[in-house]
């Protein structure tokens, strides 16, 4: 069995690199500015979009076409910004049951106008407050990511 035998200088300096190293993986990463308003943005558009380019009338199909593929383009694009900003290390974190509950009150409110209104009703109900849900919960987490720094 062969012994390395390590400087104790270099041992200083890996151990002082692991520590560097620990420090930036546990400080927050805050979300950008720009962020919660274009990630809600995005999602309120797309959804409130599908569910107008239904109301229209069947003589109207181009232009509900046209209508749904740019909200299809506007869902793709939340996806999109929404992985590449969330998606690094100290973005969001896993909500606690209070958080998760109140993610859940836009479907709960769209589900219950999709009753008396149908699919319209359903869609543009998610839109609007899940676009609202989106950027106040966004808004807040980029606030607690700030005051951490």
């Amino acid at each position: 069995m062969d012994v390395h035998d390590i400087a104790p200088e270099d041992a200083l300096a890996s151990l002082r690199s692991a520590h560097r190293a620990r420090a930036a993986a546990g400080r927050p990463n805050p979300l950008p500015a720009w962020y919660p308003a274009a990630a809600a943005g995005l999602f309120g558009a797309g959804f409130a979009g599908i569910g107008l380019s239904v109301l229209l009338p069947e003589r109207f199909w181009l232009a509900a076409a046209l209508l749904q593929l740019l909200a299809a383009l506007l869902l793709v694009g939340h996806v999109v910004v929404s992985h590449r900003v969330e998606h690094r290390p100290g973005i969001v974190p896993a909500l606690s049951y209070p958080g998760a509950v109140l993610q859940l009150l836009p479907l709960t409110a769209a589900g219950a106008l999709a009753l008396p209104f149908g699919l319209p009703g359903f869609l543009l109900t998610l839109g609007l407050t899940g676009g609202l849900t989106h950027f106040l919960l966004l808004r807040r987490k980029r606030a607690a990511g700030a005051g951490a720094e």
